[in-house]
């Protein structure tokens, strides 16, 4: 069934968090899913939630009346038949309302990161180009009236600019309808997407990404019951990244060979040597699924900190563009000025 994703990812974080809540007391999924579609103003949403309740009616269990809507991620649909198979529901639903909504801190903050960057540059731009196609042209008039023409720089500006103005909304037209075929063709062209993932998976943040989703896969798996080997088995489906697909892949055969989880997650370098020494630990302890989340979490923070500092990084360089951009422009007309004044006074 084709998915179409109405909840985002805090909606689905509060709406696994209110079911979990209803099971919690005592409350039948069916009564609070009604309660909960009285109270939804949002249409779609509501026609979800009503979808699921008359799944339910009929008999359905949890995992079919979210399974019928077409509406949800197929990762939630499967920990939701894990966590009903090993009667762990309710501790499952609350894992996932933690998971969606860490997922909706790191999806605004990978946002952030490239909206914010864009929305600078173009500022940067626009502002240059109202100066050298309106500004620089004004001051060309009070030259000519003066009987004086303007410095070099001055007009090789200017000729760039209404050079730039001509073509910038073709320019635009063009980067814009580069940007939604390439939108269109990773969504719409499997090949397509799979080139760009793994163009972008050898860098540190797309690694720390993954990582953080695989180690948050196998704590809400080994939570729910599972054993380490199902759980990673599971958790690989979630990986997009060809190089940590490659590491869990050698994980799983050496696993398969006799190795123990430890010692193959160690062999296959999955994760840092901090990590793999805390998962031995957590492994020893009993307490590897509460280990594997504050790994998910740990990663999930350095992906954050990356956007941010990338962020931080990039205002000032534009900035500093724009400041000598701006001065360069400026001084080529305001010094041929001073010279007058100078001979004026």
């Amino acid at each position: 069934m084709a998915r179409n994703h109405i909840f985002t990812n805090s909606g689905i974080s509060t709406l696994c968090s209110e079911l979990g809540s209803i099971i919690k007391s005592g409350i039948t999924v069916s009564d609070g899913l009604f309660m909960l579609a009285q109270e939804e103003e949002d249409k779609d949403a509501k026609r979800v939630l009503e979808k699921m309740l008359n799944t339910l009616e009929n008999g359905g269990s949890v995992y079919d009346a979210f399974e019928s809507t077409g509406a949800f991620p197929s990762y939630l649909l499967e920990m939701i038949a894990i966590g009903e198979k090993t009667g762990r529901i309710e501790a499952v639903l609350f894992s996932l309302s933690s998971y969606y909504a860490r997922q909706d801190e790191l999806s605004g903050a990978i946002r952030s990161a490239v909206i914010y960057p864009a929305v600078l540059l173009v500022t940067v731009f626009a502002v240059i180009i109202i100066l050298v196609t309106y500004v620089l042209p004004v001051f060309s008039e009070v030259f000519a009236q003066l009987g004086l023409t303007m410095s070099d720089p001055s007009v090789w500006v200017m000729t760039v600019g209404a050079s730039i103005s001509r073509i910038a909304v073709v320019v635009i037209a063009v980067i814009a309808a580069l940007l939604i075929i390439g939108v269109i063709l990773y969504r719409l062209v499997p090949k397509f997407k799979k080139a760009v993932l793994s163009a972008a998976s050898h860098t540190k943040t797309a690694k720390a990404l993954y990582s953080a989703r695989f180690a948050n896969a196998l704590s809400m798996t080994l939570s729910s019951g599972m054993d380490i080997d199902e759980s990673v088995a599971m958790s690989e489906k979630l990986i997009e990244n060809p190089i940590m697909l490659s590491k869990i892949h050698q994980v799983r055969k050496d696993m398969s060979d006799g190795a123990s989880f430890v010692d193959a997650v160690s062999r296959a370098q999955l994760f840092s040597k901090v990590y793999t020494r805390m998962i031995s630990i957590g492994f020893n302890t009993g307490s590897i699924d509460s280990v594997m989340e504050d790994i998910a979490k740990s990663n999930e923070g350095k992906v954050n900190s990356v956007m941010q500092t990338a962020v931080s990084r990039f205002e000032p360089a534009m900035v500093i563009i724009m400041a000598i951009t701006v001065g360069f422009i400026l001084l080529s007309v305001m010094l041929p000025l001073l010279g007058i004044m100078t001979v004026i006074g």
